[in-house]
């Protein structure tokens, strides 16, 4: 490591330190770093070895998400660009990093602008076997467990929290430009990892109940929020409709019953990345679910490239969720809009 490079380490370790120390805002609050919509440069991929990562290292975190798009939309899908990205992403925080798979990865691998397209069902198989292919090696406390057949799809508990990735990517969730695979097949599929996600998601739910979680965040990496026109999915309407309805409806449904009889709701928290506006909506369960609160996490083009800091604070019923950048210091818009 050069001079500068040693000199940026150390001002990011600092750097996190002072961002955990501002967020120790109560006695029961945890913290875990999300980061994910990067790198899409070379640029961005200095700042996350020579600046992002030291600092996420010191930080002294139980975990990371990475909440997918682990390279630009324009680089290749080469097995050997993807191992690399898999590499640094894993370094983060070695052992203890969550990753849920973005567009960028593999539904966008057959577009006809990249110099090699290829399938895109191939490069979500590749990207299985490089991430999941061995389970991670975790306490016994932290509940961990992976979804059969989809193990991007994982959950696990810390300091009374539960938490759960849930795989769901931009492009209509793969429903559209279906390029180099038989879109039948490949429609098949999305509908299959579609229900593999209510019966995860819902399993996750009863399963923070019974272990009395305090809280509960999901970590996607589409903007689910952006509704698409066309209506609800249906078997004759495969293409052409907003993937994430039944996804919303059923958080929403979820949170609302977040709950032992004759207590308040438990706070719930979607994190996401995917679009670029760097906010907090404390209002996206509306009327039917208050305790529902979504993150846009910083990423998508922002720059410099950054990491959130979030912290989970169930005992704040005004505030049960903050963030910051991990670098820049720099809190999310009050409303995403």
């Amino acid at each position: 490591m050069n001079k500068t490079a040693l000199f940026l380490s150390i001002i990011a370790s600092l750097s996190a330190g002072c961002v955990i120390a501002q967020q120790q805002n109560s006695q029961d609050a945890m913290r875990f770093i999300a980061i994910g919509d990067t790198p899409y440069s070379e640029k961005e991929q200095l700042r996350l070895q020579q600046e992002i990562t030291p600092a996420i290292k010191a930080a002294g975190v139980p975990f990371v998400v990475h909440y997918g798009d682990i390279k630009g939309g324009s680089e290749t899908c080469a097995k050997e660009l993807l191992t690399r990205r898999r590499d640094e992403v894993l370094n983060l925080l070695p052992g203890r990093v969550f990753y849920t798979p973005g567009d960028n990865e593999w539904t966008d691998c057959d577009r006809t602008t990249l110099q090699q397209p290829v399938s895109e069902l191939a490069s979500l198989d590749l990207l299985r076997q490089l991430f999941f292919a061995q389970p991670m090696n975790l306490p016994e406390s932290w509940q961990y467990a992976r979804q059969p057949n989809f193990p991007e799809n994982a959950r696990w508990m810390q300091d009374g929290v539960m938490f759960i990735t849930v795989h769901l990517v931009a492009t209509n969730n793969g429903r559209r430009e279906i390029l180099r695979d038989d879109a039948e097949a490949a429609l098949a599929l999305v509908e299959a990892r579609d229900q593999a996600n209510r019966v995860w998601m819902q399993e996750s739910f009863d399963a923070a109940l019974k272990a009395d979680a305090k809280a509960m965040v999901l970590v996607t990496q589409a903007d689910v929020t952006a509704q698409e026109a066309g209506g609800p999915c249906t078997g004759v309407n495969r293409m052409n409709c907003d993937a994430f309805l039944s996804f919303r409806d059923n958080l929403r449904l979820n949170a609302r019953n977040f709950a032992k009889r004759g207590e308040a709701r438990r706070p719930v928290l979607l994190v996401h990345g995917d679009t670029n506006p760097y906010c907090m909506d404390k209002d996206f369960g509306g009327q039917q679910a208050p305790n529902l609160w979504r993150l846009n996490a910083w990423g998508d083009y922002q720059d410099p490239a950054d990491a959130t800091v979030i912290t989970v604070q169930p005992d704040n019923r005004q505030q049960p969720f903050a963030a910051q950048t991990l670098l820049g210091y720099q809190a999310p818009a009050d409303r995403c809009e």
